[in-house]
């Protein structure tokens, strides 16, 4: 079988990919289970080989990330329920001068994206953020999409974003590693990304019934940054110790694991601890159990203890079936020699090799409107590439994770809550949001190609 033809069936099979997923609407774990399976029988492995192919990859995958995945949605829904995500935003609105709201929301946005996914962190906050818009004059324009962005740009490059979870499986990218350097490519971003947002002069108004228990209360420029919780809110009886302490010890537990681990003496006591509490599945559901004090007295609770650790597998399984089937891409791509005929196809044709991971991540999430797909879709199609083009699996994951955050619009459910909420118009949302998403890839990508070409990743 010719290097041409592999590469032929293999560039059908990405537009297949993207046709099904973008065009005919067909759900993304059958329509890469049609493409794995499609590609195994055009390469010649028979049907029942490529099947074998098909479960090794998927079970392989879901054993390294299945547990944190679960875990990781679980804690979202925790600080979602809890009152920690408002408590957080709250303290930073409190931090931050009048003038400087949007900064305030660009900071809460970042750290609540690391446990919770940008949609999620939009519905929750969009009536805080209206008020605030109603208060100060912002336009919503502004602030709506900078609710979106710190949170979009942290669920795409760090653990435990799910897409970032799967990525760092495949690629086999210690999650040390990846929150440490995904933080560097990520809050450039965020930065670049807010410094546009905050500089729309379009006014639109927060839409109406957010704002219409405060008419007469004081109109725009009226006083303060933002409404103080009372009693009632969500986050008012929980401290900002308790709230941040269930995002902040995974990420201290497992970078410190990964970069002390090695330095400790082997077979003590304090490492073997230091190595078991760093392990990102063990931190992951210790920061769960971090969480339960938040509930105050409802930790007993049926509905904290059971319900609530449904809601969260509920919001797990589509990750999962993604990640798993995203495996079972990167099998058949490994063993059906499309990898070598990749890399010759790249080498031919003289791109820089760190570019790849990039432009497939970028095609991916703005045909299909997903960033978790474009992460997890181009790790899984560069993973079996490493060998042949000399590239570092974290090169590769933040590549991808940069990548996977262009661009946002009409296709993608976070840019239509976004929109929708913050009473834009499609027009708005894209030179807002959209542009926005692609100034943050860009910007990670460049912190990225600098990193590469200084020999650090």
């Amino acid at each position: 079988m010719s290097d041409l033809y592999t590469l032929l069936a293999f560039l059908t099979a990405v537009v297949v990919l993207v046709l099904l997923i973008a065009r005919f609407k067909v759900h993304p774990v059958a329509t890469l289970f049609i493409v794995v399976m499609g590609l195994g029988l055009v390469l010649g492995m028979g049907g029942t080989a490529t099947v074998e192919l098909v479960m090794e990859g998927f079970g392989s995958t879901l054993a390294k990330v299945g547990l944190l995945v679960i875990f990781g949605c679980v804690l979202g829904k925790m600080l979602e329920l809890s009152g920690a995500a408002m408590k957080i935003t709250e303290t930073a609105l409190r931090m931050f001068a009048e003038k400087r709201v949007p900064w305030a929301i660009a900071l809460a946005s970042t750290v609540l994206g690391i446990p919770l996914i940008a949609d999620t962190a939009v519905v929750m906050l969009i009536p805080i953020v209206s008020a605030l818009a109603y208060r100060t004059g912002f336009s919503m324009m502004r602030l709506g999409p900078i609710l979106y962005i710190g949170a979009y740009v942290m669920t795409s490059v760090i653990p435990p974003g799910p897409g970032p979870l799967a990525s760092a499986s495949l690629l086999e990218v210690s999650m040390g590693e990846a929150i440490l350097y995904g933080l560097m490519v990520g809050v450039p971003g965020v930065l670049v990304a807010t410094l546009y947002l905050s500089r729309i002069k379009t006014y639109v108004p927060p839409k109406p019934e957010f704002v219409e228990h405060l008419v007469g209360a004081g109109g725009p420029s009226s006083g303060g940054s933002g409404e103080g919780p009372d009693d009632t809110t969500p986050g008012a009886k929980v401290g900002l110790f308790g709230a941040l302490l269930p995002i902040l010890a995974p990420i201290v537990l497992i970078v410190f694991a990964s970069l002390a681990g090695p330095a400790l003496p082997e077979g003590s006591w304090f490492t073997g601890t230091v190595l078991f509490v760093g392990e990102p599945t063990v931190a992951l559901f210790l920061a769960c159990l971090l969480a339960l004090p938040l509930f105050r007295g409802r930790w007993r609770d049926k509905e904290t203890l059971n319900d609530l650790f449904e809601s969260g597998l509920r919001i797990a399984a589509m990750p999962l079936a993604l990640t798993g089937v995203g495996g079972a891409l990167a099998t058949i791509i490994r063993e059906t020699g499309v990898a070598e005929s990749v890399a010759g196809g790249i080498e031919g044709v003289g791109l820089s090799p760190i570019l790849v991971p990039f432009l497939v991540a970028a095609a991916v999430c703005t045909i299909t409107g997903s960033n978790i797909l474009g992460v997890m879709t181009s790790a899984a199609i560069m993973q079996p590439l490493l060998p042949s083009l000399d590239l570092s699996p974290i090169a590769v994951y933040l590549a991808c994770a940069t990548g996977a955050q262009i661009m946002k619009h009409a296709n993608s459910s976070g840019f239509w809550v976004t929109t929708t909420l913050s009473n834009m118009t499609v027009g708005q949302g894209i030179r807002s949001i959209g542009v926005a998403s692609v100034l943050s890839g860009v910007t990670g990508f460049v912190v990225l190609y600098a990193m590469h070409a200084a020999g650090l990743v």
